[in-house]
């Protein structure tokens, strides 16, 4: 194996691992990975529709719409009328959903605190613009 494919191949353990640890903790959320998606996207994008959530996601408008419809049924989300255009629905957060992402967010939080056990804040700033580029360059090709 030579060093590029041991970088790829030491990137898609880490990968395993992390996503491992996270469907860990959101198991005990009573959440799937996808549902920790959904409500992070929606906080990061407050006035987001279930369209905007299916291109993010790259899945089918029923897969995201089937997301969305079981996470507002627990509660966690609410859809609200959207002023610009009155067949799609925005998406928001209630405080319960709100609360399951403070709990993500923590978990979050101590896993990174984990990964960069050791690495000085420079360090860390290199690797996200070496993973920055690494995604670039999967983009292009």
């Amino acid at each position: 194996m030579n060093s590029d494919q041991l970088v790829s191949w030491k990137l898609v353990l880490l990968g395993r691992q992390i996503r491992h640890q996270r469907n860990l903790f959101v198991r005990n959320l009573s959440l799937t990975s996808a549902q920790a998606d959904a409500l992070r996207f929606f906080t990061d994008h407050p006035a987001g529709t279930i369209t905007d959530f299916k291109e993010q996601q790259q899945v089918t408008h029923q897969t995201a719409r089937l997301m969305v419809k079981r996470l507002v049924d627990r509660q966690l989300l609410v859809l609200q009328p959207n002023p610009a255009d009155g067949r799609a629905k925005l998406v928001a957060l209630t405080p319960a959903g709100q609360d399951k992402l403070q709990q993500l967010n923590a978990h979050i939080k101590t896993t990174s605190q984990a990964l960069f056990t050791g690495f000085t804040p420079a360090e860390q700033q290199q690797l996200l613009a070496m993973l920055g580029r690494i995604g670039q360059n999967l983009e292009r090709n």
